[in-house]
């Protein structure tokens, strides 16, 4: 017999297709044999003292101070704890923040330039006789003026240094911050040819380069490059910190030259170090032949998948984002946007090349991922969507920040998921009003939303879009997704909420959602999303034993306190992967 564990006086919601409670589950090996009542289960207990096999019978508390299973069954006693499927992250950047905290200077959290400078400062102090700087994480929120929409100037970096190239990362990803060095190491000022798609930056009254290079302009600068072995380090900090936050899968998503590359993973599942399924998708790029580029992702998958790595995306951006004034918009950007009166930002593809990007993906078998964040990007691409036959490929389109209402019924008629961000879905602190609005104005109202998506019957399905958002926390979201309110109050800097009605961050209401669509988009939708809603998504007989003990039942509490969950154990594949410590500190 496999070794089983039994779990016993449990609320398990089971996320099936009627959303059952269930207070028993059995796992033999790493699939679930039962699901249903103490009754039920305490027949397979039966089953095994009747033939004499070890038996091990804990507590919840017992079970978070064992480290091994003594028995061939181990009887967990979870006192009522509630019990989810394991969540998945549908799009992600692994390994996230990790890279940047164990080889780049973090800027994540900071909320002055000061504070950005001072971080630069000890970095290049602790890494004495280093040649370039590389750091991610400033937000434009701290900035003022013209540097809102600009970006922030070279200046501010070259008061912390003039020999030493800096090259800097925004939180989103998508604007690149340099010293004057960095451009001069680059070669690039104000003659310098942008490459379609992007924008240097260029000071309206010297005419020299302003600081800041956006979308596809930064690639123009080579950013840091790391081994093999120094991104498989920084993905097992990542999976630790996941599996801490009760995610068992993802999708992972990274182009051909940046990212976690297939090897990575191969090497992790060949050393038994990979603990979460990877569902892969890589970017392609309008500037390339659509067809090359897909096939050699599907050369990835040709050569590399297995059971834990499995490559199923293609993804494209449509556009940027608002904060770089690089999304693309129907109306004009807001006038305090400094971009005239009929700017809109720019759509990245070739329309003629969408249907031929999409067919070819989806008849290889693969979805499209789209970063879509514009009203027009979106449109746009439900338009090409809609010109491809049986496209009916679990495709997606993602940030959905600006949405028309008359295109959230065509996503239900065209099959399209909404991968959303529910972490968003607020007026953030030192963001939405300094940022949002002021660069689309009264749109920046109604942006972000979610349960039109829900009441039109179109599948949503949640993820963090980590490293932009810095704390990948799956209850952040569940809690901004049902409240439309503040959570994680400290790291903003801001007093909780004790009312998800109170109004200083609240972001239109009627998009709430409840706690059983939250969850749904965290564990079922997202396992439709990545191909695996046969595997992993609910806690159903057949199903991989992936599931996650938590120390609250988040369906009971005051909404406001669902972002305080933590999790208590997260076991994958049968096995326990995290058990939290006394002195965890999430």
């Amino acid at each position: 017999m496999k070794n089983q564990v039994i779990i016993l006086n449990a609320k398990i919601y089971t996320v099936d297709s009627d959303n059952s409670v269930k207070e028993a589950l059995v796992i033999d090996g790493n699939k679930i044999a039962y699901v249903g009542t103490n009754e039920g289960a305490q027949e397979f207990i039966d089953r095994s003292l009747a033939l004499g096999e070890s038996i091990e019978f804990v507590d919840l508390m017992s079970a978070l101070d064992s480290d091994e299973v003594k028995g061939s069954l181990k009887v967990i006693d979870l006192q009522g704890h509630a019990v989810l499927p394991g969540l998945i992250d549908s799009h992600i950047h692994p390994p996230g923040t990790a890279l940047t905290d164990l080889y780049e200077v973090s800027l994540y959290g900071l909320d002055s330039v000061e504070q950005c400078k001072d971080a630069i400062r000890a970095f290049i102090e602790r890494n004495k006789g280093i040649d370039t700087v590389y750091g991610r994480g400033w937000s434009l929120g701290i900035f003022k003026g013209d540097e809102v929409s600009k970006g922030p100037r070279k200046e501010h970096l070259d008061d912390v240094s003039r020999d030493i190239p800096i090259i800097l990362r925004a939180y989103d990803g998508h604007t690149l911050w340099l010293n004057s060095k960095a451009f001069e190491k680059f070669g690039i000022d104000e003659n310098t040819p942008c490459p379609a798609g992007g924008k240097i930056e260029i000071d309206d009254d010297t005419k020299e380069v302003w600081g800041t290079l956006k979308e596809s302009a930064t690639h123009l600068v080579k950013e840091g490059e790391y081994t093999d072995y120094q991104y498989q380090k920084a993905f097992e900090l990542f999976q630790q910190k996941m599996h801490k936050f009760g995610v068992t899968s993802i999708l992972s998503l990274s182009g051909f030259k940046w990212g976690i590359q297939p090897q990575v993973y191969k090497k992790l599942i060949d050393e038994n170090k990979l603990k979460m399924r990877i569902s892969a998708g890589f970017s392609i790029s309008p500037g390339e032949d659509p067809i090359e580029q897909i096939d050699r992702i599907k050369a990835i998958r040709d050569n590399f998948d297995s059971d834990y790595f499995k490559t199923t995306t293609v993804k494209l951006l449509a556009d940027g984002v608002v904060e770089g004034t690089t999304a693309s918009l129907i109306e004009p950007y807001e006038l305090e946007a400094g971009k005239g009166n009929d700017y809109c930002g720019e759509f990245l593809w070739d329309r003629d090349k969408l249907p031929i990007a999409i067919e070819k993906a989806n008849r290889e078998g693969f979805s499209i991922h789209v970063h879509s964040v514009g009203d027009n990007a979106t449109k746009t691409m439900l338009d090409a969507i809609e010109e491809v036959e049986d496209s009916n490929h679990r495709n997606a389109l993602t940030h959905l920040q600006l949405v028309r209402a008359e295109d959230i019924d065509r996503f239900k008629k065209l099959n399209v998921i909404a991968s959303v961000q529910p972490y968003w879905h607020m007026k953030g602190p030192n963001w939405w009003d300094v940022v949002d609005y002021k660069l689309v104005g009264k749109r920046a109202e109604v942006e972000y939303p979610l349960n039109s998506f829900v009441k039109a019957g179109v599948k949503i399905a949640s993820s963090s879009d980590h490293s932009v958002t810095p704390i990948p926390n799956p209850f952040f979201a569940m809690q901004a997704g049902v409240t439309r309110n503040l959570y994680n109050a400290g790291y903003f800097g801001a007093r909780d909420v004790k009312d998800m009605d109170e109004p200083q961050w609240l972001l239109n209401k009627d998009e709430r959602v409840s706690v059983e669509e939250i969850v749904r988009s965290f564990t079922i939708n997202g396992a439709y999303l990545i191909f695996r809603d046969d595997e992993i998504g609910s806690i159903e007989v057949g199903k991989c034993a992936d599931f996650i003990v938590l120390d609250r039942d988040i369906f009971e509490i005051n909404p406001v306190d669902i972002g305080n969950t933590q999790v208590l154990m997260t076991f994958f594949d049968g096995k326990v992967v995290y058990k939290k410590e006394h002195t965890d500190n999430f």
